[in-house]
Formats: C-alpha cells, structure tokens, sequence
C-alpha cells in the first residue's frame, strides 16, 4: 500500500516532469536562422481541396498564410491520368462539381472554363461475386422522381444541414436511424441505388445514420441533379490545382513533400517545426487551420489536447480506392455496376468495387472501390488484388461479352481513411457539437471533409461562411 509520504512525492513530480517536457519542447523551436524561419498570418496544414481554397481565399483578402502539404502536389482527392499515347486526360478522383456561383466563379478566377457533364453512360449491372448479370431497373424513372420529391420536402425541414454538421437540439430520431430504416419508413426505396452511385465510400450503406447520408446527399446535390453537374472543359480536374499551386509558388506560400514534426499551439499564436526537401523550417503564425482528417495515423505531431484526442477517437473511417485500368475486356462504351441481388436493392456488400466506368481513351476504366466502415486498414496490394480477381471473374462468367484478357493498373489511388464520421449513439450523444466546439482552441481552426463533406462544392461554402470568418476575425 502506499504510503501519504509516496503520495505527495508522486504529487509533485508528475507536474515537474511535465514542466520538464515542455521546457524540452520549446528548446526545439529555438535556433532556427531567419531564413528558415517562416511568418504568415496562418499556416495551413494539408493543401487539398480545402486547404488550397483557404489559401487561395485568404490571399484574396488580404491576409498571408503558408500551406503545408506532405505530397509533391497541390489536390489532394483530385487526380487526373493524361494517357501519353493520345495526350487525352482522365480524371478518377474528383469527377464532377455541384453547378453553383461558387463553383463557377473559384475557377473562374483561375481562367478555367467548365461545361455541363454530360453522361453518355451505357450501363449493365453485375454482381461481381458471380459474375453474373443482374436487373438494371429496379426502379422506373416515375418512381424515381417521385421519391426525390418527398425526400426533398423531408430534408428540408434541416436546412443548416447543407452549411455544416449543426444538428438541432433535441436530435431527432430520424437524423440518427439508418438510411435503410429511414427509406423504408418514408417510402424512399427507389433513391438507394441512386445513392450508391452519387455517394461511393460511404461505407455499408442502408446502416450509415442519416446524418452521414446528408453530408453529401442533401439539398445542394438535389439542386444540382436536376440542373446537372459541372465538370472542366478539358476534363482534367487537376488544372485548378496545378493553376492555385503556380501562384502559391510564386507568393512563397506553399511548402510542397513537407511535413509538421512539431507543433506549438498556444492562444497567443502557433508555432511549427516542418521538414521540408530543404531541411527544417520553423513557421510562426497567428493561427493555424488543420484540413486533413484528424485521424491518429495523420496527427501524431499536431500536440492534441485531451479533448482533441477524446473527440477524434470517436471517429470510424471507411475506405476508398480509385483506379484506371487497361485491357479490362470491356467493351469501351460500356460501364458496369456492382450489384449483390441477395442483398436489398442490390446494394453491392463491401469490400468490393461499386463500378468500371468508360473513359474517353479507348481501352482505359476507372474502377471504384469501397470498403466497410471499420477501424482496420486495408493495404494497396489487396485492393488490387481484389479488383483484378473480380475483373477477371466478369471476363470468364460472360464470354460472349467480354473479352478475355489480363488487365493491368496504369493508375492507382488510395484515398484512405476517407470518410471519417461517427456511429449513430455518438451523434445522439452530441458528438457532432463536440467536434465544432473546438474550431478556436489554442488558435486553431478545422476544416476539411471530416468537418462537412466529401464534396467540394461544400467544403467550399463551409470554409467561406463558416471557418475562414471565424479564423480572420481580429487579425
């Protein structure tokens, strides 16, 4: 047993050595020589959609901040393969845009014309567990609409929803139940296929909470289905990046292949040490604003509170694979969908590819592929693995429609943890005012997918009507 002599004496040197390891701390922001150290207004850390469209707006207004991105480009989920034989790009990560303004006017400001996406998609569906064909008409086109209507009008009832994760209070049982229990009780079955398809990586989807759902499934993305999506007149997705990436360049504003080792996050003003191709940079900034998911694989250096810790534990990420391949044997006006008619609505099970969709080159699929909502990772080497069995089954299941060949990667990406959310006791529980609780602490901002959606027509209003306001006020 110990003794109140112990006790005392354990009182005393816990709060030393923590004193001690701070004060080893700050000696390792100290002697940088001036070229190595950076100061800006704010410091950014990720620079994919959200964090380019930060820097970009704060430039705007006059403000100076530095983007901190660990990869050698500027996009994050925005990915574009150019095919070298007929120079035609193809885009398999960020396909298409919400037609708004807002969107119209950011690439507007770049010189970037955009063009209604026009699909011209001859479909089949498949259940690649099989092989074989499955119905591609649940549902009739009448049904269909009818359905968005009246999910329309029942959304609407939550319109802060289309800003940001502000739930009312109480939260309503409808916002937490699943999206298969809340189809089934408004008579929405017929929008669970369209689902499927505008919403990929999600996770298992009919047991999502609703509020997951309408993160990306809420009224803006109605707007825009009825009016269509936008997408860049060369169909290259990444020349919006490519072009914000230049004029960062050129305003020392971007730190690329960089990463922060260290951080100091005090109310008075942050600071960073970062390892960059050049050796380590010290950044001292007024405020700091995180964009990339606050996951534990990805904030090891970030110096998280409890609270922080406590709040991102909470978070369940699913995984999201995209990819083109060559010589799948489809024909190449044909895309395929996955479709499991042993589950309902043919919702294909994860993990598992949602669709081979057509490009523009001749030869060329963008596969998609998506897991379950999980705390397990899910290495490279298996997702192609899988995706490469599965295309062979398609092949040899149907003969007569598919060539038999050996299909190969020419591009790959893995877009995981990627859609970090939260389970339905969670929410209820107040998760999602938790999380917004801490934009401000210790001069630091969130933003990015985690905190609205994988859209970026919505990351977008989110940082210009919500975060950025917050970030700029008094500085």
């Amino acid at each position: 047993m110990s003794s109140p002599f112990m006790l005392l004496l354990l009182i005393a040197i816990i709060p030393l050595a923590i004193a001690l390891r701070n004060t080893d701390r700050d000696k390792s922001f100290a002697g940088f020589k001036d070229s190595d150290t950076i100061k800006r207004d704010v410091a950014i850390i990720g620079g994919g959609s959200s964090g380019t469209h930060a820097a970009i707006s704060l430039k705007d207004n006059g403000f100076t901040s530095i983007v901190v991105e660990k990869k050698k480009r500027l996009g994050g989920h925005t990915k574009t393969y150019v095919d070298p034989s007929s120079g035609t790009p193809v885009d398999y990560g960020v396909v298409i845009f919400h037609n708004e303004e807002r969107v119209r006017s950011y690439f507007a400001r770049f010189g970037i014309g955009l063009t209604q996406n026009i699909s011209t998609l001859h479909s089949r569906t498949f259940d690649f567990k099989t092989g074989k064909a499955v119905s591609d008409n649940l549902f009739t086109p009448e049904q269909v609409a009818a359905a968005l209507q009246k999910y329309s009008e029942i959304i609407s009832q939550w319109p802060n929803l289309d800003r940001g994760l502000f739930l009312p209070k109480p939260i309503p049982a409808d916002l937490t139940m699943s999206l298969g229990s809340f189809a089934n009780k408004y008579g929405l079955e017929a929008l669970i296929p369209m689902f499927s398809q505008l919403n990929p990586g999600l996770g298992d989807l009919l047991s999502v909470p609703m509020v997951e759902n309408l993160r990306v499934g809420g009224l803006s993305l109605l707007r825009s289905l009825s009016v269509g999506f936008l997408t860049t007149e060369t169909h290259a997705n990444s020349q919006l990046y490519e072009k914000a990436e230049a004029e960062l360049i050129a305003d020392q504003s971007v730190l690329l292949g960089s990463e922060v080792i260290l951080a100091r996050r005090r109310d008075e003003g942050v600071k960073l040490i970062v390892a960059t191709p050049d050796g380590k940079k010290l950044i001292l900034a007024k405020r700091l604003l995180v964009t990339i998911p606050p996951h534990q694989s990805m904030t090891e250096g970030l110096d998280l509170s409890r609270r922080e810790a406590a709040v991102f534990s909470k978070f369940i990420n699913a995984g999201y694979f995209t990819s083109i391949v060559n010589n799948t044997g489809i024909p190449g006006n044909l895309s395929v969908f996955n479709g499991d008619p042993t589950m309902p609505f043919d919702v294909p099970q994860l993990p598992g590819i949602y669709s081979i969709q057509e490009t523009l080159v001749q030869g060329l699929h963008t596969v998609y592929y998506g897991t379950p909502r999980s705390h397990t990772p899910y290495d490279d080497a298996s997702v192609k693995g899988a995706i490469i069995r599965d295309i062979l089954k398609l092949q040899s299941s149907n003969p007569q429609n598919f060539a038999q060949t050996e299909p190969s990667f020419v591009a790959y990406s893995s877009h995981a943890p990627f859609y970090l959310q939260a389970s339905a006791t969670d929410i209820a529980g107040g998760f999602y005012e938790r999380l917004y609780a801490l934009q401000g602490e210790r001069s630091t901002y969130w933003t990015g997918a985690s905190w609205r959606a994988q859209d970026s027509s919505s990351l977008w209003y989110f940082n210009e009507k919500i975060v950025l306001p917050q970030l700029t006020s008094g500085l």
